[in-house]
C-alpha cells in the first residue's frame, strides 16, 4: 500500500534513494522470511506458541514497511527523506528484533540444523544486528546510504549463500 501511494505522491513527494532502497530491503527480507518458515512445512506438532512465534518475523517486517510511510492522507510530509529521518529510530529499534527472532527460529529447528547454517550465519546476524542498532542511533546520512546499500548486499549474499534451499 505504501509502495503504490509513494508512486501515486511522486508529482509533489520528492523520493529519497535511501528511503527506497530501505523499501526494496524489507521486501527482500520479508521473501526471505517466508521462504525460510516454509521450512516448518513438515513440523508435525504444531502448537498455539509455535504458531505465534513463526508470525514474529512477518510481524516485525510489517512494522518496518508502516514505518517507512507516512500515514495514508498525510500531506505535511513533503519528502521521504525527512519521513526516513524522523523515523529512523524506530524503524530500525523494530527492525533490530529481527535478528534474535530468527537466531531462536533457527534454534528450535534443532542445534544440528542451527550448526548446519555455517559460521556465515552467525557473522552476518551479528554484522546485522550491531549494524542495524547503530542505524537506530545515528542520524548520520552516510551512515545511512552506506547501510542500506550494506543491507541489500547482505541480503542478496544471504539468499545465495545460507539460504538458497530449503533444507
Amino acid at each position: 500500500q505504501g509502495l503504490g501511494e509513494m508512486l501515486q505522491a511522486r508529482s509533489h513527494r520528492r523520493v529519497y534513494w535511501v528511503h527506497a532502497l530501505w523499501v526494496l530491503n524489507i521486501f527482500l527480507f520479508l521473501v526471505v522470511a517466508w521462504w525460510v518458515f516454509y521450512r516448518w512445512r513438515f513440523e508435525q506438532n504444531w502448537t498455539f506458541f509455535l504458531f505465534v512465534f513463526v508470525l514474529i518475523s512477518p510481524t516485525i517486517l510489517y512494522l518496518c514497511s508502516l514505518l517507512l510511510f507516512p500515514r495514508e492522507g498525510d500531506v505535511s510530509v513533503r519528502d521521504y527523506k525527512t519521513h526516513y529521518y524522523a523515523n529512523h529510530r524506530a524503524l530500525f529499534t523494530v527492525f533490530a528484533l529481527f535478528v534474535p527472532v530468527d537466531v531462536v527460529d533457527t534454534l528450535l529447528k534443532g542445534v544440528p540444523h542451527f550448526v548446519a547454517q555455517g559460521p556465515q550465519y552467525i557473522a552476518s546476524g551479528i554484522i546485522l544486528f550491531s549494524a542495524t542498532v547503530t542505524g537506530a542511533i545515528t542520524r548520520n546520512e552516510t551512515y545511512h546510504k552506506v547501510f542500506a546499500i550494506y543491507c541489500l548486499c547482505h541480503i542478496v549474499w544471504i539468499s545465495f549463500a545460507i539460504f538458497h534451499t530449503l533444507q
